[in-house]
């Protein structure tokens, strides 16, 4: 099994500190987490700023937390260290498969009138490996600012194209105020899709303009995923 990408750019201390937290399960200060780490002052002080950095701890009541991306990066660290742990049969395990979820729009949007968001996976690019089966992944959606047309919405992705994407639509709340999304992706890990691996998570800004002029410019934003070789 290979250590997520997101996990991979992170110091040795810091994914020390992430194993604490997950295990913790409550917010902890400097100190404590110097004692349940077992590492320096100075390594702990330079894995929290690493960490804050990433957005995957946060500081809250003299103590810090796991965020929702840190709570999804410690799950997916706790899964690799259980399959490290487990795999003693030393077969390696196939690599993960690198693809985009990307969501496209208009630049600008109106107040008080649905725009539609397109979400969908591009497909694989050149001398990278295939997926052995189509992918099934769930999407989770959510709008600081304005309402989504759905909550929750799946994608399938082919073997060597690009997903059929998506549609939801997005209604701003007001006008000159832009809205946040929020999309997490997970992956479908069992025949019956009742467990799921989290992909990662991102948020984005739309803008809405002061007026009810259109914008016709469209907009693509996104961010890659590491699929799961699976065999149904």
């Amino acid at each position: 099994m290979e250590l997520p990408f997101t996990l991979q750019r992170l110091t040795p201390e810091a994914l020390e500190v992430l194993r604490f937290l997950h295990k913790r399960r409550a917010a902890a200060d400097a100190i404590e987490i110097e004692r349940g780490a077992q590492l320096s002052e100075r390594l702990v002080r330079r894995a929290i700023r690493r960490l804050v950095n990433h957005r995957l701890i946060q500081f809250a009541q003299d103590k810090y937390e796991l965020t929702s991306d840190g709570e999804i990066a410690a799950h997916q660290l706790a899964e690799y260290d259980a399959a490290m742990a487990t795999n003693s049969s030393g077969r390696a395990e196939p690599p993960r498969v690198p693809r985009r979820l990307t969501v496209v729009m208009p630049r600008v949007l109106s107040a008080n009138t649905s725009t539609d968001l397109f979400v969908g996976v591009n497909p694989p690019s050149a001398n990278t490996p295939l997926l052995p089966q189509p992918a099934h992944l769930t999407l989770r959606a959510s709008a600081i600012g304005g309402a989504l047309s759905s909550a929750e919405f799946s994608l399938i992705v082919p073997i060597d194209k690009a997903a059929i994407p998506a549609k939801l639509s997005l209604t701003p709340d007001q006008a000159g105020r832009a809205v946040r999304v929020r999309m997490d992706a997970f992956q479908a890990i069992d025949p019956d899709q009742l467990q799921f691996e989290p992909l990662g998570g991102m948020y984005f800004d739309v803008r809405v303009s002061m007026d009810t002029t259109p914008d016709n410019a469209l907009r693509a934003v996104g961010m890659d995923i590491l699929l799961k070789p699976i065999r149904f």
